[in-house]
């Protein structure tokens, strides 16, 4: 097998690997999305529940009420940190991911140049073979005359 036909094969691999790695990047980008999306989400709705509270507090609320919104609130901080929390996960693997591209993207791009590099010797041998075959035809011919 040539040099050419093995870099070209490994091209082949590294350019599957940036498709893969690309998937799952995309994934990976849109978990941090759904995480963020989720995260806001719950904020805004601690921040309504709020006001919510504010507004009962103005009008005159009793204990037990106000001791309901201190668990609920204690509940809703609980889940907003746990989405929290997820959501830096999220985005530590999300960065994971981006590092694996961008090597598999170098790989490739490493391929590439080796294959040119490749193209261009055998572009090399190829020319100097004419160029035998030429001088060999032309003394031939200098021969003859």
């Amino acid at each position: 097998m040539r040099s050419s036909s093995v870099v070209k094969a490994l091209k082949e691999i590294a350019a599957k690997e940036v498709d893969l790695a690309a998937e799952a990047l995309t994934k990976a980008m849109k978990i941090v999305e759904e995480a963020e999306g989720k995260y806001k989400m719950l904020c805004q709705y601690r921040e309504d529940y709020l006001n919510n509270q504010n507004s009962l507090m103005e009008s005159g609320m009793g204990a037990e009420v106000y001791r309901n919104f201190q668990t609920f609130f204690t509940k809703l901080d609980s889940a907003v940190n746990a989405q929290a929390e997820a959501l830096e996960f999220a985005k530590k693997q999300a960065q994971k991911q981006r590092t694996i591209w961008q090597e598999s993207q170098r790989k490739k791009l490493s391929y590439d140049v080796l294959a040119k590099r490749s193209d261009s010797r055998e572009q090399k041998v190829q020319l100097k073979k004419d160029q035998n075959v030429m001088d060999e035809f032309a003394i031939r011919v200098s021969r003859v005359r």
